[in-house]
């Protein structure tokens, strides 16, 4: 009985050594309270890292041109990249004026075709168009406007999409 519990006394120690290397407490197997020390491990200072490759000069550093001058380094830029925005194409939609027209029926058709146009800037677009023959209704993506002209001509009302330049 007695070397089951050494052998579970040191079972115990072996677990605790390895979830703590610091001062250890635990109970001896008469119940008394005893302080061990665990194994302690040595940690070796960390090293700096140092590149595979070249990485040349730092920023702000000068070097001997070849005419001997010293000349700053300066940063080379990463081209601007892209977004999706920026390579789609966009397309006005125009009305064309004609004296056939109704306001009221231009005004309420443009409103529901194009749900973002107001029933006041459809008034002003309208009468835009009658002055000086055209005005632009909205800048859509390419299928878009195609889809607003093709309903607006439903309707019989006039208008036509332009590429819009950049």
């Amino acid at each position: 009985m007695a070397s089951v519990r050494i052998l579970a006394f040191l079972a115990l120690l072996a677990v605790a050594a390895a979830f703590s290397p610091s001062t250890l407490v635990s109970f001896t197997p008469s119940g008394m309270k005893s302080t061990c020390v665990g194994p302690t491990m040595q940690l070796a200072s960390p090293q700096i890292a140092k590149p595979k490759v070249d990485i040349g000069h730092q920023l702000g550093t000068t070097q001997p041109d070849a005419q001997g001058k010293a000349k700053t380094a300066t940063p080379k830029l990463a081209p601007k990249k892209k977004t999706q925005d920026d390579e789609t194409p966009m397309y006005k939609v125009i009305l064309i004026g004609d004296t056939e027209y109704e306001q009221a029926h231009v005004v309420t058709q443009i409103t529901k075709v194009i749900p973002s146009v107001q029933k006041e800037e459809a008034v002003r677009i309208y009468v835009e168009a009658q002055m000086t023959g055209s005005s632009v209704i909205i800048v859509v993506t390419e299928e878009h406007a195609e889809h607003y002209v093709q309903q607006l001509k439903r309707q019989q009302i006039y208008a036509k999409m332009e590429k819009e330049k950049k």
